[in-house]
């Protein structure tokens, strides 16, 4: 059961991105949010769209569906009805394991955070009563490590090619 379009799933407005135009390889990296409340995303996507391709799901089960190859980070509230950011995290991780997951939550949870680092392995879990800028430091540092890694992992894959071609 899918909710609303314009509840779920929204995308920075792509006609104020100027990045649309621009290759592949130099688009702004997409993130994806995952958060019920909307009085955190609405600011969360607006913050974040500056420099990022944003897409904000509302529920678990939406982020699943819209997580792509292209998605550079995720993140994700750990505490949301239905199938929680654990859940969304290990589904995502599924797909691309080596994607930074950003947990992004107001309460700390009950499980262990040895628990968490070691089950999850998310590559940051923020205090939403913190200061916004540590979101945004490890945003920064999430994306441009896993651009980074898929670079490398293309120019493997080329140079793989061209010695089996030139086998």
């Amino acid at each position: 059961m899918r909710a609303k379009e314009s509840d779920t799933l929204l995308e920075a407005d792509p006609a104020r991105r100027p990045d649309r135009a621009w290759p592949e390889s130099t688009r702004f990296p997409l993130v994806l949010v995952v958060d019920e409340d909307r009085g955190v995303w609405q600011p969360l996507g607006a913050l974040l769209s500056e420099r990022y391709r944003v897409i904000v799901c509302a529920s678990a089960l939406d982020a699943v569906a819209a997580f792509t190859e292209d998605t550079c980070a995720v993140i994700i509230d750990v505490r949301m009805s239905g199938q929680d950011g654990f859940w969304v995290c290990d589904q995502i991780r599924k797909v691309q394991p080596e994607v930074p997951v950003i947990f992004y939550s107001a309460a700390r949870d009950e499980k262990d955070s040895f628990e968490v680092i070691n089950a999850h392995r998310p590559f940051a879990y923020v205090d939403k009563q913190g200061p916004s800028q540590k979101l945004l430091d490890a945003l920064e540092k999430a994306t441009r490590i896993f651009q980074s890694t898929l670079r490398s992992r293309r120019i493997i894959e080329r140079l793989q090619r061209r010695r089996q071609e030139a086998v």
